[in-house]
């Protein structure tokens, strides 16, 4: 009796165990893409917004393609990517953080989703298990599990700076520095009763500690204005924990322009510290300046990333305007320019093909031009990424029609064209999954 006994209990064990390998297969077979790349566009029309994104297994190259033959979707604009996940709003743009992938067939598809009170502005992945995000219009801070997709709660910022004349006060700006786990937050102020972007002639950050998940300071920057570089906002901060805020000015929508404007009113770069949370008075960095571009009416300063060394990249004015953008700010000055003729100005100076991609050595505060990348018009789509230690840049070229992105290698400093597209509005995002 025994031995069958035995029996028993050693078929049933290879059963389990059997069952056992099978759920773990069956666990560990992803139902999404865990690499290759996705890439995005959006085209703008009378009727709205259209939004369209394809899965590539490699990169396309430099051989045009159409977008519009792509899945299209009713929103599409991600706030941050971690492994093979992409964070926003839903795809019919919820006030939700959703989560998103990448489906076997290459369609996009949510995963999780957290109802808001608002749409989610900024998403920072501090690591497999924490989140911060910010959300648009409000001083509000908040934590989740990106694994899980759980709320994990919110930061008090009830005693944060802000001014109470404006109509938003938010944060679209955030860095997180793990050498001493804290958050900085660069305050955005507006006003809705000017045209300008960003309404205080100062610069605040605020500071949250991760480990006692409290508010603890606002540090200021005195004229200076606008934190925010655009694009999909990489947090500038290097090895040592330095934080290098870049700041964009007012474009001239105060009515300051030229080589005489007010210093807050042109793009400036500052800096943190490492082991500060004040920031450094004495450093203050105006790359387009340090082109030889400081005679420019307006100067623009777009999609900055860090790569290493101290050595960051952006997308910088970097020639002349056109007569007829010169004519219309005579009016401008003049008070004789008509509606119609102040957006066509504010159109031509945020999308003419004036912009170079730059390297910028944040220590010896010099700027180099990307030669191998051409001209490129991109007010609010300077995106850029690093993969694998190269560095990708968005480009618009208004002569062909095309957008796509250029691979950079720093090593060499050569740059070569690897998504163009020739229909379907403007490339957006250039996403690379990873298991």
């Amino acid at each position: 009796m025994k031995k069958y006994t035995c029996l028993a209990l050693l078929m049933g064990a290879m059963v389990f165990t059997s069952c056992k390998k099978s759920e773990v297969a069956l666990e560990e077979e992803s139902l999404y893409k865990e690499s290759g790349y996705l890439v995005s566009s959006v085209n703008e029309t009378t009727n709205g917004y259209s939004y369209y994104a394809g899965f590539f297994d490699v990169l396309p190259g430099s051989t045009s393609f159409d977008m519009t033959t792509k899945s299209t979707y009713n929103y599409f604009y991600s706030r941050a990517s971690w492994k093979n996940f992409i964070f926003g709003s839903s795809l019919k743009a919820d006030k939700t953080i959703t989560k998103i992938a990448v489906s076997k067939t290459g369609q996009l598809t949510e995963v999780a989703s957290l109802p808001l009170l608002d749409f989610v502005n900024n998403i920072q992945i501090i690591n497999d298990n924490l989140a911060v995000y910010t959300t648009w219009g409000s001083k509000f801070v908040g934590l989740f599990n990106p694994t899980t997709m759980e709320k994990l709660g919110e930061i008090d910022m009830s005693k944060a700076k802000s001014i109470a004349a404006n109509i938003r006060n938010y944060y679209a700006y955030v860095v997180y520095r793990k050498q001493d786990n804290r958050l900085f937050l660069a305050l955005m102020t507006d006003s809705d009763k000017t045209s300008a972007y960003y309404d205080a002639t100062d610069i605040y950050v605020e500071v949250v500690n991760l480990t006692t998940k409290q508010w603890e300071k606002t540090t200021t920057f005195t004229n200076a204005t606008y934190p925010i570089s655009r694009g999909n906002e990489a947090p500038i901060i290097d090895e040592d924990g330095n934080i290098y805020v870049f700041t964009q000015g007012s474009y001239g929508l105060d009515g300051q322009m030229g080589p005489n404007a007010a210093k807050y009113s042109r793009p400036q770069i500052l800096k943190i510290p490492a082991g500060s949370t004040d920031f450094d008075p004495t450093y203050s960095f105006n790359p387009v300046d340090a082109l030889g571009q400081q005679n420019l009416l307006v100067q623009l300063m777009l999609g900055a990333i860090y790569d290493a060394n101290g050595i960051a990249y952006s997308c910088i004015s970097a020639q002349s305007e056109s007569a007829r953008i010169l004519e219309l700010v005579q009016k401008y000055a003049q008070g004789k320019i008509t509606e119609t003729e102040f957006y066509e100005l504010r159109n031509a100076i945020f999308y003419s093909p004036n912009q170079r991609w730059v390297k910028l050595d944040l220590k010896a505060k010099t700027v180099n031009v990307i030669a191998d990348i051409p001209f490129t018009a991109g007010f609010g789509y300077p995106n850029a990424y690093k993969y694998d230690g190269k560095l990708y840049f968005q480009y618009n070229s208004v002569a062909d029609k095309t957008s796509g992105y250029y691979e950079y290698t720093p090593s060499t400093g050569k740059a070569t064209k690897v998504v163009s597209i020739s229909n379907g509005g403007i490339v957006s995002e250039l996403i690379k999954l990873s298991k």
